[in-house]
């Protein structure tokens, strides 16, 4: 697990935390792409699309880790969830793996951040509690395998605009919004100053 300290920005108290609009990830040359959150994957296929992509680029398993100082939760916990899949895994493992971390927290809509990422340093995916997204960062090489796996287009600003700038408007710092699209490259956004 050790690879999600050189691909993200991770920091185990809770009062340093690192999320967005923060820059999570380390590789500032990585193209970022966003898509719809709330859960790794939309369904059991696309979760077997990741794995075969996966499989593809040389993976032989990913880590998933809580990032602590970003879940909001009553629990007294001490230490971040952290849990290894392999490539061969289908979508109810990882979800029963998340249950046994704790079934409470995971059935309650509370508010949690991860980082995902294999063993290889060219990729990691942050799924997003607020705002609501996942975002992929990847070597550019890699870009087109997610957009296909994840029907995105482009940087995938376009497809979440609405659903976004409603997130952004929430948003307790008025910088918010201008700090997550700088910090993750979404230029068609800021050209067009949405």
């Amino acid at each position: 697990m050790n690879k999600t300290l050189n691909i993200f920005r991770v920091s185990d108290s809770p009062y340093n935390v690192i999320c967005p609009p923060d820059q999570v990830f380390r590789n500032s040359n990585f193209e970022y792409m966003l898509t719809s959150g709330g859960h790794l994957v939309e369904d059991a296929s696309q979760y077997a699309l990741l794995m075969d992509f996966l499989k593809e680029i040389g993976e032989k398993e990913f880590v998933l880790r809580e990032n602590f100082g970003a879940t909001i939760t009553d629990s007294k916990r001490t230490t971040p969830f952290k849990a290894s899949f392999p490539i061969e895994s289908v979508l109810t493992d990882f979800n029963e793996k998340l249950k046994e971390f704790d079934e409470k927290v995971f059935m309650a809509g509370t508010i949690l951040h991860w980082f995902m990422n294999g063993q290889k340093d060219s990729w990691g995916i942050y799924i997003s509690e607020y705002p609501t997204i996942n975002i992929i960062g990847c070597v550019p090489d890699l870009a087109n395998g997610f957009r296909k796996i994840f029907n995105i287009k482009d940087n995938g600003y376009e497809q979440e605009k609405l659903f976004l700038e409603r997130e952004f408007q929430c948003a307790k710092s008025p910088n918010f919004r201008m700090e997550f699209l700088a910090n993750y490259k979404i230029k068609n956004a800021q050209q067009h100053n949405l």
